[in-house]
């Protein structure tokens, strides 16, 4: 559902005179933004501004950035608001001639599959149906006595299987609104066996040796062991495990096939886990029962299908790379599902959040698979420097669908916010909530983003609760430095001078990566920068905008040497100057 607000009083957390990283100058108002020198950032409130932003006749050339932020705690508020300006003339910000090294690039990243869209959408229905209908154990019995993760019966008597022993499973039917009700009961014939995984294959499938080889099947467990498992331990924490045997189970079945479409192009379902799997088979005192339920930590995965019998041709080496990432992502579902039903909390984290972790999961398994530090600052040649390679097989895996996603949203930065509920069904909310999350790590972890990922993990709390007080700082203050980061001399070749760190991404330089994914994934090869920036002056045009709550629109303040003065307002729809709740205007000098 999305609110609506006029533009009406405003209940701010910064104070009424404003702010700015280089001072306002002797006696000159906020407003006047003529005292900043460049690399500084003013936050300004509607009462600094009554008479619009006012940059007076001078003799250089300057050149300045304005964010209208909404930062409204409440989520999916949209306050709507007019800047008035004279529009620039000139080619939209951010679209260029490519340089040569982009053009080459474009060519790398061309084959690359978009985001996938059917795996969005069937992960939406098990974490609406989790958070809808199953009840954790303080939300079903605020006295129930914590339980061991290893609890059940069936765990006590679980023992690791070997290669070719047979387990008796239920498939939850993902394509039903109802997970525990509706399931598939089938056998899979373990095929590989690891420290941390067992990999299985339906019987239906046909046998594991048709459609894998045994060494396929080695490497996915061992790609488990030795990087999946270990990152997202570190990051988000042990898992638990309910069958007590210390591995996941890694389930390859047609069954998850059958969730994409015959025919499909957009995309496919790579697979998924599900926290029923930890509830009791029946309603006990301590927690409700989901017949489903296995008992057990378990993957349910894409499987090879080389005839396309459950719907489209998947070949093995396909179903490898394609799986990939899913695991990385539903490995961090797993955990922070588990570490909130083991520890009586009272819900399943908010799906923004939740969802902005799983995506922050690939990044780091994508880190750990390169050999890339936690903070290490990544640019487009370290990403691919190669095609086809490994580091391209990575690539694809783990970090080209997080900044696919961080296009769509950069295409429309007022449209979605990393805070919304729109987290699941919109990708550019997927991108802005790994790309918060990843500055967050960045620049509020004290240098350790594994210690402030597993705080988010471990709750009690939920969504933006549990979010500022991981990071210490208000939302708005996130919110500004965030959206700040995400324009940091994008324009330019080199950074902004003496831009305060805290406004850059530590872990990506987003100069360099961003251009060729957006050639890709917008299909426009003029793009250098893909943020949508309107280009303004002063005067009569009216620019309408429309900011959900957790973002903000981006406009750039262009004047040449000797230019005359110039005034910019934000207003609302009767002319007066606007002032609705969470509004706040962000200005970076930039030249």
């Amino acid at each position: 559902m999305i609110k609506r607000i006029a533009p009406v009083g405003l209940i701010l957390a910064v104070a009424c005179g404003g702010g700015s990283d280089g001072g306002t100058g002797l006696n000159t108002p906020p407003s006047d933004i003529s005292s900043m020198a460049v690399g500084d950032v003013r936050v300004l409130n509607p009462a600094d501004i009554t008479s619009g932003i006012d940059l007076p006749a001078g003799s250089g050339a300057r050149d300045y950035v304005i964010i209208v932020g909404n930062t409204s705690n409440i989520k999916d508020v949209e306050a709507s608001y007019v800047v008035k300006a004279d529009r620039s003339t000139g080619a939209s910000f951010g679209i260029a001639a490519p340089s040569d090294l982009g053009g080459q690039s474009n060519v790398l990243v061309g084959q690359i599959p978009l985001a996938r869209t059917p795996q969005q959408a069937l992960e939406n229905r098990v974490r609406a149906f989790e958070r809808r209908d199953l009840a954790l154990k303080a939300r079903l019995n605020p006295l129930a006595s914590r339980l061991s993760p290893r609890r059940s019966t069936q765990a006590a008597a679980m023992v690791v299987p070997n290669v070719g022993d047979v387990l008796n499973l239920k498939i939850p039917d993902a394509s039903t609104d109802n997970l525990c009700d509706n399931f598939i009961p089938t056998q899979a014939v373990v095929a590989s066996v690891s420290a941390k995984a067992i990999l299985a294959v339906d019987t239906l499938d046909g046998p594991p040796a048709v459609l894998f080889t045994q060494a396929q099947m080695d490497s996915i467990t061992n790609e488990f062991d030795n990087t999946t498992y270990p990152t997202d331990a570190a990051y988000f924490n042990t898992p638990t495990d309910f069958d007590g045997n210390g591995r996941i189970i890694m389930l390859f079945s047609g069954q998850i096939n059958k969730l994409t479409p015959p025919g499909s192009t957009g995309g496919f379902v790579g697979g998924f886990f599900f926290a029923g799997d930890f509830f009791p088979t029946v309603d006990t005192p301590q927690a409700q029962g989901c017949a489903e339920s296995n008992g057990a930590e378990i993957f349910y995965l894409l499987s090879p299908d080389p005839t396309g019998r459950f719907g489209n041709v998947r070949t093995t080496s396909s179903v490898r790379q394609g799986t990939r990432g899913t695991i990385a992502h539903e490995f961090q579902h797993m955990i922070n599902a588990g570490n909130r039903f083991v520890n009586n909390a009272s819900a399943f984290e908010a799906t923004w959040l939740d969802e902005g972790l799983a995506h922050f999961a690939e990044d780091a398994v994508g880190r750990a698979s390169r050999g890339f530090g936690d903070l290490e600052t990544l640019d487009f040649n370290k990403l691919l420097p190669c095609s086809p390679c490994k580091e391209s097989n990575d690539f694809n895996a783990f970090f080209f669908q997080n900044l696919a996603r961080l296009t769509y949203w950069m295409d429309k930065p007022d449209k979605f916010s990393p805070l919304s509920n729109m987290a699941d069904t919109s990708l550019a909310t997927r991108g802005a909530d790994w790309a918060i999350l990843r500055y967050a790590a960045d620049n509020y972890s004290n240098n350790d983003p594994r210690a402030f990922t597993k705080k988010l993990v471990a709750g009690p709390d939920t969504g933006l609760k549990n979010f500022n007080a991981a990071t210490k700082v208000a939302v708005d203050t996130a919110v500004k430095d965030w959206l700040i980061s995400m324009f940091d001399g994008a324009h330019l070749s080199t950074p902004i001078a003496n831009l305060n760190a805290k406004y850059s991404l530590r872990s990506y330089n987003l100069r360099s990566v961003m251009g060729p994914v957006a050639r890709s994934v917008l299909n426009n090869q003029n793009i250098i920068y893909p943020l949508a920036v309107t280009p303004v002056g002063s005067g009569s045009d009216n620019f309408s905008a429309t900011n959900r709550s957790g973002t903000g629109t981006y406009y750039r303040l262009t004047v040449a040497a000797g230019a005359a003065a110039k005034n910019v307002k934000v207003l609302d729809s009767s002319g007066n100057p606007a002032s609705f709740t969470g509004e706040h205007v962000y200005v970076l000098r930039i030249q």
